[in-house]
C-alpha cells in the first residue's frame, strides 16, 4: 500500500511538472532545444555538428545533426556542397564552411 502511495505521488510530481514518464531518446536532441531559424544580423548561427560520413559506390552521405544528407541536400539552413573523406563543406547564408569530423580518441598504429 505504501508502495503504490509513493509511486502516485512520484507520477502526480511528474505530472505536474510537465514531463512525461516515457522514456527519452538518447539520439535526439533535447526538447527545450529551439528550432534553428534563419539568420537575422547581429544574431549567432547555431553551430553544426558533423558526426559520420558514409562512403558508398553510389555516392558518399554525411550525417549532420542526426540527418543523413547528400551533396545538394540541405539541413537547417545550411546546403551540402561536398563530401569528402574528413570534411563536408556547407553553404548557409551566403558563406562556406566546412565541417570537420572529431579526431579518434584511438589512433590506429603505424
Amino acid at each position: 500500500m505504501f508502495r503504490r502511495l509513493i509511486v502516485s505521488v512520484l507520477l502526480c510530481s511528474a505530472i505536474a511538472q510537465g514531463t512525461s514518464a516515457a522514456p527519452l531518446d538518447p539520439t535526439q536532441p533535447p526538447a527545450n532545444r529551439a528550432p534553428a531559424s534563419a539568420a537575422v544580423p547581429g544574431e549567432q548561427v547555431r553551430p553544426l555538428v558533423l558526426q559520420e560520413i558514409l562512403r558508398a559506390p553510389r555516392g558518399s552521405r554525411a550525417v549532420i545533426d542526426g540527418q543523413t544528407l547528400r551533396v545538394g541536400e540541405s539541413h537547417a539552413d545550411a546546403r551540402v556542397m561536398s563530401i569528402d573523406s574528413q570534411t563536408v563543406l556547407i553553404e548557409r547564408h551566403g558563406k562556406r564552411e566546412y565541417l570537420r569530423l572529431a579526431k579518434p580518441v584511438l589512433q590506429p598504429s603505424r
